[in-house]
């Protein structure tokens, strides 16, 4: 049983468990306040933000200390690190940025032209511990269109306001086991920069050509003439994985119907570290819209 489907199966088992248990808990007034110390986690774990592809002239690798479940801001930079990443042939260095408005982020400007498939290592050496994670760098299908349609539910009107999905249209690759991420841009400008925004799918029901939604925005915020692009890039089954969970944790938490069982976010990283290091190809098509 895979992951997602033992995933799935907990979720089964935790709506069982809610309905046996939910008409004692309306009939009963005990309550019982449980406090939970979530303020020490500062700093305890180091959180790695790590994606580079095939496209990007400039790749980096974000560090920083995990924060306290109650600070919404992001964990102190992490500075003075060893980053480096390697094909097994070549080693890449990522070097700190010495602007103290960017300490935590480390550069590399030659590994995204030089991308040869295979797997990929990043290792992280600070403070005398050492983290290591691995991704394969797989390809991505070729974007050969983007479109607009109308959205179903406001082509029926049951929305105010006026809906549009973006549709990108490829041709699938052979065989199944791929994994892709979409993000969509407005005027160059990022659309889907928080983790719950991205469109993620796998390739299980694709058909052999694909006309695949991936964005539903509002036509309040377009104009007429508005450049918009998607980029289609490729990922790991455990980034998927990622991604899902975490949109199960937030979006629909609130939903005792929907939401899944408390679980660690996955990730690829050892000795402890969070966050993911991924390799991708990257495919993107832009279009303008016309009303």
């Amino acid at each position: 049983m895979n992951y997602r489907n033992s995933y799935k199966n907990r979720l089964k088992q935790n709506l069982l468990i809610l309905l046996v248990g939910v008409f004692p808990v309306i009939f009963t007034s005990c309550e019982k306040e449980v406090i939970l110390d979530l303020s020490d986690m500062e700093g305890e774990y180091l959180i790695v933000e790590g994606n580079i592809d095939d496209q990007s002239p400039e790749q980096w690798i974000r560090l920083t200390g995990s924060s306290s479940y109650y600070d919404v801001t992001t964990g102190l930079p992490v500075s003075n690190a060893s980053v480096t990443v390697t094909d097994g042939t070549t080693d890449y260095v990522f070097t700190e940025s010495s602007v103290d408005t960017l300490r935590g982020y480390y550069y590399n400007d030659k590994i995204g032209n030089e991308f040869s498939g295979g797997t990929y290592h990043l290792t992280i050496e600070h403070e005398g511990e050492i983290y290591t994670a691995q991704s394969e760098f797989r390809p991505v299908p070729v974007i050969d269109s983007i479109t607009v349609g109308i959205n179903f539910f406001s082509d029926i009107g049951l929305t105010e306001d006026k809906l549009y999905d973006i549709y990108i249209h490829f041709d699938n690759r052979p065989g199944k086991g791929d994994y892709y991420l979409a993000d969509f841009f407005i005027n160059g400008r990022l659309q889907t920069a928080r983790p719950t925004q991205k469109t993620i799918f796998s390739d299980e029901d694709l058909e052999e050509y694909v006309s695949r939604s991936v964005k539903t925005v509002n036509g309040n915020d377009l104009e007429n003439g508005d450049i918009f692009s998607v980029e289609l890039r490729s990922i790991s089954s455990d980034k998927y994985d990622f991604y899902f969970i975490f949109l199960f944790q937030t979006n629909l938490s609130g939903n005792p119907f929907a939401g899944a069982p408390p679980a660690n976010i996955p990730t690829n990283l050892s000795e402890g570290a969070r966050g993911f290091f991924q390799v991708s190809s990257v495919s993107s098509a832009q279009g303008e819209f016309r009303f």
